[in-house]
C-alpha cells in the first residue's frame, strides 16, 4: 500500500497527541507537518521522534529545529500550500480551528475533523469548501465517529450521548458553587479543561447537536440527546421499521482518531468484552444543565451560535481563574445572547470572526458585572 501523507494542526495538544499515539500503532501513514501553538517543548520532542520536516507556529513563540519553520499570521496556508497532505488532522481547539478547517480543505484530499466550533459558527462556509473542492469530511468526535458508521438514509432519530459531566448526581444548588477541582475531575473521559467544563454544563453537547445538524444535514427535531453513564455506547441511530443501530465501544478516543485516519479500514486496537458492558439512558435534567436548552434559541442563527460560543470560552476562563462561580457560566452565555440577538448573520468569514469578537467583548462586559455583584 502506498504510503499516504499527514499534517496534524494542533499536534500538541489532546486530540493531537493521541493521534501521535495511534501514528506509533499503524504503518502506512507518514507525519509530514504539524502545527502548533505555544508549547514548545512538546513540539520539539514531536520534531525529533517522528522526524517532521515542516512546523507552522501559530503564536509568536520562538521555535528552532531541524525543520523547515514557518511563522507569521499566514503560517498555516503557507505551509499546506507547500505540502498539500493526503489526510489533516484538525486538532486545533476553540473558535481558531474554524480557520484551520478551511485552510485544510483547501489544500487536503481528506480533513478529519476534531473541532467543534468550525461546523457550529461557519458550518455554512465549511460545507461551501467541501462543495468547491469535494474533500473527504471525516469526524473524530467519538459521537460523530459513532454515527458515521451506521447512519442509513433514512432515519427516524439520532441519539448523541453524554456521560453528564464531574457534577452529574449533585444537587442543582450545590452545583452553582462547584470548584474548578470539582469539575475536571470527568468521570469518563480525560480530555482538555475546557471540553471537561462544557461537559459538565453540557454546552458541549450542545455544540455537538449543532454539529450533527450540519454534518449529516439532519434536522434539530430528528437529533437526542441521553445521559449515558457507562460511556460505552457513544451513539444511536433510530431507523423507522423499529430496528436501532448503535455503536459500542471503550472511551477511549484512538478508536476514532484510527477511524477517520484509516477510513474504510480499521486499526488493530484493545478489544471490548460484551461481558462488562451495562447500558443505561436517562433524560437531561433542565434545572442541572440549563445551558444546554439555550439550544432552541440559537439552533437556526449562525451568528447565536457564534456567540454561544464566543460567550462559553470567556465564561469558561473567567471559571478555571476563579473570577466566576459554577453557576455563573450560563447565565454570562444567556446575557450575551440577549444583547447579539438581532445582529445579522454572517455571510463570509470575516463577518463570522466579527461576530465573535463583538461577542466576546459583549461576554467580557458581563462577566465583569456579574464578578462584581457576586465579590
Amino acid at each position: 500500500m502506498e504510503e499516504r501523507t499527514l499534517v496534524i494542526l494542533g499536534a500538541t495538544g489532546s486530540i493531537g497527541t493521541q493521534t501521535l499515539d495511534v501514528l506509533r500503532k499503524i504503518d502506512g501513514i507518514r507525519l509530514v507537518g504539524i502545527s502548533f501553538h505555544t508549547n514548545v517543548d512538546s513540539a520539539r520532542k514531536i520534531v525529533r521522534e517522528f522526524r517532521v520536516k515542516n512546523v507552522a507556529v501559530t503564536s509568536d513563540v520562538s521555535f528552532e529545529c531541524d525543520a523547515k519553520v514557518w511563522k507569521g499570521p499566514h503560517a498555516l496556508e503557507e505551509m499546506m500550500e507547500v505540502l498539500k497532505p493526503d489526510i489533516t488532522m484538525v486538532a486545533v481547539s476553540g473558535f481558531s480551528g474554524l480557520k484551520a478547517v478551511l485552510v485544510a480543505l483547501e489544500h487536503s484530499r481528506r480533513v478529519c475533523l476534531a473541532n467543534k466550533e468550525s461546523l457550529v459558527c461557519g458550518g455554512f462556509l465549511v460545507k461551501e469548501k467541501l462543495k468547491e473542492k469535494r474533500v473527504e469530511l471525516i469526524p473524530v468526535d467519538s459521537e460523530h465517529s459513532a454515527i458515521f458508521q451506521v447512519i442509513e438514509p433514512d432515519v427516524q432519530k439520532i441519539v448523541l450521548t453524554a456521560s453528564g459531566g464531574a457534577l452529574r448526581d449533585w444537587d442543582p444548588e450545590r452545583m452553582e458553587s462547584a470548584t474548578p477541582g470539582d469539575v475536571l475531575k470527568h468521570p469518563v473521559w480525560n480530555m482538555g479543561t475546557r471540553i471537561t467544563v462544557d461537559s459538565a454544563t453540557m454546552v458541549n453537547k450542545a455544540f455537538e447537536v449543532l454539529e450533527a445538524m450540519e454534518f449529516f444535514d439532519l434536522p434539530f427535531e430528528k437529533i437526542d440527546v441521553k445521559i449515558h453513564r457507562e460511556g460505552l455506547v457513544h451513539g444511536v441511530v433510530i431507523l423507522p421499521d423499529g430496528n436501532v443501530k448503535m455503536v459500542v465501544s471503550l472511551p477511549d478516543m484512538r478508536i476514532p482518531i484510527s477511524y477517520s485516519l484509516l477510513y474504510p479500514k480499521r486499526a488493530t486496537l484493545e478489544s471490548f468484552s460484551l461481558e462488562t458492558m451495562k447500558i443505561s439512558f436517562e433524560p437531561i435534567d433542565p434545572k442541572r444543565y440549563p445551558a444546554f436548552f439555550l439550544l432552541n434559541r440559537i439552533k437556526d442563527s449562525y451568528t447565536l451560535r457564534t456567540a454561544f460560543n464566543a460567550a462559553d470560552e470567556v465564561a469558561v476562563d473567567a471559571f478555571l481563574k476563579g473570577r466566576i462561580k459554577f453557576g455563573g457560566i450560563h447565565r454570562i452565555i444567556e446575557k450575551t445572547l440577549e444583547k447579539l440577538d438581532g445582529y445579522p448573520e454572517p455571510r463570509n468569514l470575516e463577518e463570522v470572526e466579527q461576530i465573535h469578537a463583538e461577542a466576546q467583548k459583549t461576554a467580557e462586559r458581563v462577566t465583569e458585572w456579574l464578578s462584581s455583584i457576586s465579590s
